[in-house]
């Protein structure tokens, strides 16, 4: 966490760009994960009016707010089931998480699309209040 303080804003991103290289988001359409480093430094909660212009959807396109634990739910608590792969990929999860609760605050989870596709963006704000995550597609059927 000390390489973190000395250049937080670069560092940060840096770090979780390579925490998520090769990860990817298991759905029913496993896909990458790609870092957001907005710029934005409206107050907390990321208001979803602002969030919708932000990602460029109408009103049209549902959007909802979930806690953000739920984004690594599924993926970090161990199941029965689970290959050495699973157990892996978990670890890996679990260190991206660590990283955004030690460098982030107000963490929110935010998901835009229907009821099937999904649009997921994990946000918070670093140190100088600027927005920062990760945003990913999860398809449920």
């Amino acid at each position: 966490m000390s390489e973190i303080t000395q250049n937080p804003e670069k560092i940060f991103v840096e770090l979780l760009t390579e925490s998520v290289n090769g990860l990817f988001y298991p759905s029913e359409s496993d896909e990458k994960i790609k870092v957001i480093d907005w710029q934005a430094d409206n107050p907390a909660p990321f208001d979803t009016i602002l969030f919708r212009k932000y990602i460029g959807v109408t009103p049209s396109v549902r959007v909802e707010v979930l806690q953000w634990e739920r984004f690594f739910d599924s993926i970090i608590i161990e199941k029965e089931w689970w290959t050495d792969f699973e157990k892996e990929r978990a670890i890996r999860f679990l260190k991206v998480k660590d990283l955004i609760t030690a460098n982030l605050t107000n963490v929110e989870y935010l998901r835009a699309g229907n009821r099937v596709e999904f649009e997921a963006y994990l946000i918070g704000q670093d140190k100088e209040g600027k927005w920062k995550g990760l945003k990913t597609l999860i398809v449920e059927s």
